[in-house]
């Protein structure tokens, strides 16, 4: 609960880049003790969503497109191993809740919401990690999935929500067919757009 509530404060900015914050005051904010505050420091250091600074306390990392592109690359590999898995594993009800999430984020998408885009696509993610049935895989993707999520907000004004969802929803339909070969074409053609859209960020930073 620690963990995903602080990812939210930060995805959404309202613990904003270069912002500095304490434990202690993490605790108050939450309301909880300082176990699963360290606990959820530490995973949020591992998605470099924050940096821990000895005696000062946590730094909210910036964005960086460069890294964003870096992280895409690897990022790429291990979704194309986790969504074919899901694929094939997935049960029949899993594979309905894919359905009833594709067909949400397409709604949320068309509608231009970028909050509900942000809700679907954390529930997709979490659904994955749930039938994947990999650890490995699972804690190699957390962290890539939270510091995508974060530049995807910060930079949405920037982004075509309507077609990464559309590609989203492509891709969650794909998942639940359980057919390898689309749902491969469908995690490239999504992973292709969202280098497109940090490729174009770069450009337009390099412009100002």
């Amino acid at each position: 609960m620690a963990y995903k509530e602080l990812e939210r404060q930060i995805v959404t900015a309202q613990l904003a880049p270069g912002d500095w914050i304490t434990e202690s005051e993490i605790g108050a904010r939450l309301g909880i003790s300082r176990t699963p505050v360290r606990e959820a420091i530490q995973r949020l250091a591992r998605a470099k969503l924050v940096e821990i600074e000895p005696r000062r306390g946590l730094r909210i990392t910036t964005v960086n497109v460069f890294d964003q592109l870096s992280l895409l690359r690897f990022r790429r590999t291990i979704e194309h191993f986790i969504t074919r898995e899901v694929a094939k594993r997935a049960s029949d009800e899993d594979r309905q809740v894919l359905i009833a999430l594709a067909d949400e984020m397409e709604r949320a998408s068309t509608a231009g919401s970028y909050a509900e885009h942000y809700r679907v696509d954390l529930e997709y993610k979490l659904l994955l990690l749930k039938c994947v049935r990999n650890d490995y895989a699972a804690t190699a993707i957390e962290p890539l999935w939270a510091a995508s999520r974060r530049f995807a907000w910060v930079t949405r004004h920037n982004r075509d929500i309507p077609k990464v969802g559309r590609l989203t929803a492509i891709m969650m339909r794909a998942i639940a067919s359980g057919e390898s070969r689309k749902t491969a074409a469908a995690t490239t053609a999504f992973i292709d757009c969202l280098e497109i859209l940090a490729r174009r960020k770069l450009k337009e930073d390099d412009e100002r």
